[in-house]
């Protein structure tokens, strides 16, 4: 069993949020490196990329236990048309001419959970792999990349919504080991933080339903790629979530800081 950090080392985490904002901004003539390949990607390669790794999540929201899933790490663009980015996939609609700018829809998989994974959900119903779609748009700039996306439960799932804004910096660009440094947050509706952190009234002792109020989560994470050779390479990255404080209160939970890890061998296309 594989336990996530405990609360003493929140502390910790907020200043390593700290120094990663201050190496973030600090400045640095990285126009060049942002505006490639490197920035725009999340396993910083520069080119197209075909791996396969193992990845670590916790076993339910908030939880203090993790399950390792092997998971595929593709990263593949079409032109200025498509693109696939890890489990993220998006049409691009409108490209400036520059290429700075770009508008277009993106969809991702939402995972989901398995009540009997944790006490705290023990005797649950499930809850369901979902698909979140919407408009993205994408902008380059001379400190790292944003990316802005609102996404819709195309599934009916929870039938919720999802706004996210992710800013990549590139931190090393060597030819041999390159290093992207993240930062985002994430507001969900009360619709969707209900349907994955709340309880349904046949869940509860007293059958009454416990709704969750929409919140915004932060997170900041590295991630990184070594060459082994001119085709071949290792990839990682690891990234802490600080839940929003309606998710951190949800009966489910027993953890506000939450990590996702990951570590994977792949070919460069």
């Amino acid at each position: 069993m594989i336990k996530t950090f405990k609360r003493p080392l929140a502390l910790r985490l907020r200043g390593l949020g700290i120094l990663l904002i201050s190496v973030f901004f600090a400045p640095a003539a990285i126009a060049q490196s942002a505006s490639g390949n490197q920035a725009q990607q999340p396993i910083p390669s520069a080119g197209n990329f075909l791996g396969l790794g193992v990845g670590a999540i916790p076993k339910t929201p908030g939880n203090s236990d993790l399950r390792v899933m092997l998971l595929p790490a593709v990263q593949y663009t079409w032109g200025d048309f498509a693109y696939v980015t890890g489990l993220k996939a998006g049409l691009w609609g409108f490209t400036s001419d520059d290429r700075s700018l770009r508008i277009g829809l993106y969809a991702e998989p939402r995972f989901g959970f398995d009540a009997s994974d944790s006490p705290r959900t023990a005797g649950m119903a499930d809850r369901g792999f979902a698909v979140d779609a919407g408009p993205s748009v994408r902008w380059t700039t001379a400190a790292g990349v944003l990316n802005l996306d609102y996404g819709f439960d195309i599934t009916g799932r929870s039938n919720g919504q999802v706004a996210q804004i992710q800013f990549i910096r590139p931190l090393v660009t060597e030819t041999s080991f390159r290093l992207n440094g993240l930062l985002g947050a994430t507001w969900q509706n009360a619709t969707m933080n209900t349907y994955y952190w709340g309880l349904r009234a046949t869940e509860t002792n007293d059958g009454q339903p416990v709704r969750i109020g929409a919140g915004t989560g932060f997170s900041a994470g590295l991630t990184g790629i070594y060459r082994i050779d001119s085709s071949s390479a290792v990839f990682f990255g690891t990234t802490i979530n600080r839940l929003s404080q309606e998710q951190a209160d949800s009966p489910i939970s027993d953890r506000r800081y939450t990590p996702v890890l990951y570590l994977g061998y792949g070919l460069r296309m």
